[in-house]
């Protein structure tokens, strides 16, 4: 993925919990060999703001007729089964299946 970037979790979190991830790791390498390892990927600190929301219909169209927004993008959902939800709900109203 070239638009990836990695960052440094040492920039977002603490020196200790930092610390504790890495002895975390460390111990599970020996449960299960090869996790301690140079392509293993952690993933950082993830910020939400639920504040925005656009106005939306109950089947997630915007005020822009065609236009929906799912996920977190609509503001309402919470988690990826809820974001896998949403898009059902988008899918079925786009095809015109509304059971």
């Amino acid at each position: 993925m070239k638009e990836a970037v990695p960052g440094n979790l040492g920039l977002v979190l603490p020196y200790s919990t930092l610390k504790s991830i890495i002895e975390m790791i460390e111990a599970l390498d020996k449960v299960t060999p090869g996790l301690a390892s140079e392509h293993t990927l952690l993933y950082g600190v993830e910020a939400k703001f639920y504040s925005s929301r656009p106005k939306l219909t109950s089947n997630f169209e915007t005020e822009i007729e065609g236009l929906y927004a799912g996920g977190d993008g609509a503001g309402v959902t919470r988690g990826l089964a809820q974001a896998g939800a949403c898009g059902i709900v988008i899918a079925r109203d786009i095809v015109g299946n509304n059971e």
